[in-house]
């Protein structure tokens, strides 16, 4: 498979899920916890620009990042990748060539901290 072998895949990532459970006061607290910790990926940043965080002006960087790693079975687009001290909501999960073989997760930063 050209261009996404596991020889690119240099980069040390983790990924995260949002996972809910009682305070002690009865209320839900939501943590983020590490579903997949360390895992090899290839890291391509695809795009980068600056959009309005709110219509009073103050504006936000977003990049676009793309991450190929090794097929897992459980990653949703409700997770968020950590990279190099970033946070990344995945936006878009790809089955390379649809054979189990890669996933390409298409991810953003943003202000939403993966929720």
């Amino acid at each position: 498979m050209a261009g996404t072998g596991s020889g690119r895949a240099r980069k040390k990532i983790d990924i995260e899920r949002l996972v809910t459970s009682k305070g002690s006061q009865g209320g839900q607290i939501s943590n983020w916890e590490v579903f997949l910790p360390r895992i090899w990926a290839g890291v391509s940043n695809l795009s980068g620009n600056e959009r309005r965080s709110t219509n009073s002006g103050g504006e936000v960087a977003e990049a676009r990042t793309e991450f190929r790693i090794r097929y897992r079975i459980g990653i949703d687009t409700t997770m968020r990748i950590l990279y190099s001290g970033k946070v990344y909501n995945i936006r878009h999960i790809k089955d390379y060539e649809e054979e189990h073989n890669w996933l390409i997760l298409t991810a953003d930063t943003g202000v939403n901290d993966g929720r």
